[in-house]
């Protein structure tokens, strides 16, 4: 693992917040990478095996499963959780990972009962926080239920000026569980690659050459955005290459990045208080609306607040009528594999094996959670503006 001041004081800071041990915790450049290297430490143990997932996710999730020659398999999700939902039902001989995805920083409760079957079959069990960062499943006794936890200071997610960064929790008790997987893990996150110059330059500028592509008129973003990427001078949150069943290899975090992500995760307490407040204004104002109904009714300080619509038609309506008012709302993995595969079979994936991940994604949409109160009740006030006016707040 390659250390400096801001990785060793970024690791301490995580795991202060997640009341952890920061001997326990190793930083990569992108947290694909970082899963990337636990899923080679499966094979490594155990040669070709299955990994188990939902399609309701990034396909920067999966792809890290794909490169390191393992299968994935898929569960469908619960429409109160949007993550895996019955697991045990989709076990092959050859499952060797469970992977728990906390969408939207919804903490999964099934997770403790994946656990137990984890145990029992020797299974590898890996959250996927990426959309909570420092916070995880945990036992009665408040500590991490996963054997491997996931998070990411990338773009889009729980802090808003980080773009790049992922952080690996690998929990201790694993040595006693499977020690050799154990090791073989903790040993590729130690040596994972330095990343190349030209990679730390793309991650340098990365927010310049964003910002201009929101500046620019909509009808030049395309052109300017593949000129850059033909130029090979932007780092996309999805590459080209991405979408094709690959990734770079495995790097570990730059010093650029660790620095950025080191600067923003002491706003990570007030971050999270502000979500909290606007899950709890969602859930009241909402919660009996009429062309749609709300997902969960957990009071997590969710990375964005996802309510259902009745049909396709009345979602779209519902996020124009919000992106014309200036809101960026977030159609969150829709299409699934998000943003969709250029070929479905390089991933196994046949919409029959989800049913419900299928039906329910165009009708999703997810709320921000980041916003001012005032922020949020328009918002409330532009989905319901009968039920619900400035007046009734």
């Amino acid at each position: 693992m390659i250390t400096s001041t801001s990785n060793l004081a970024l690791r301490r800071k995580i795991a202060k917040f997640s009341n952890t041990d920061a001997s326990d915790w190793y930083l990569c450049l992108k947290a694909r990478y970082g899963m990337a290297a636990v899923y080679k430490a499966v094979f490594d143990i155990y040669g070709s095996s299955d990994v188990m997932t939902t399609p309701y996710t990034c396909i920067t999730s999966v792809n890290p499963i794909l490169v390191s020659y393992l299968k994935p398999i898929y569960a469908d999700i619960a429409p109160t959780t949007l993550s895996i939902t019955d697991a045990e039902k989709h076990l092959t001989k050859r499952t060797r990972a469970i992977v728990v995805q906390h969408t939207l920083g919804i903490i999964n409760p099934e997770i403790k009962t994946i656990a137990k079957l984890c145990k029992e079959k020797n299974i590898l069990l890996v959250e996927d926080s990426a959309h909570c960062l420092g916070r995880m499943a945990l036992t009665s006794k408040q500590s991490p239920i996963a054997d491997i936890s996931i998070h990411s200071f990338g773009v889009e997610k729980v802090l808003q000026n980080t773009k790049f960064g992922g952080a690996i929790y690998v929990n201790p008790a694993l040595k006693k569980k499977d020690p050799k997987l154990y090791e073989k893990i903790v040993d590729h996150l130690l040596n994972l690659k330095e990343a190349p110059k030209s990679l730390d330059l793309k991650i340098r500028a990365y927010r310049g050459e964003n910002a201009v592509l929101q500046r620019i008129p909509n009808r030049m973003q395309n052109g300017f955005r593949n000129f850059l990427l033909k130029t090979k001078t932007y780092e996309p949150a999805v590459t080209p290459m991405e979408q094709n069943a690959s990734q770079l290899p495995s790097y570990a975090i730059t010093e650029f990045a660790a620095d950025v992500a080191l600067k923003h995760i002491g706003t990570l307490s007030e971050n999270y208080r502000r979500r909290t407040e606007n899950v709890k204004i969602y859930q009241k104002y909402l919660k009996n609306a009429k062309d749609f109904h709300i997902v969960s009714t957990s009071d997590d300080p969710m990375l964005a607040f996802p309510i259902v619509f009745e049909d396709t038609r009345r979602a779209t309506d519902a996020y124009l009528a919000l992106a014309s008012s200036g809101f960026f709302i977030r159609r969150w993995y829709s299409p699934l594999l998000y943003p969709g595969p250029n070929d479905n079979r390089k991933y196994e994936y046949n919409p029959k094996m989800a049913p419900v991940s299928e039906a329910m994604h165009p009708r999703v949409l997810c709320l921000p959670t980041n916003l001012t109160t005032a922020q949020t009740k328009k918002i409330i006030t532009i989905l319901q503006p009968v039920q619900n006016t400035v007046q009734n707040f």
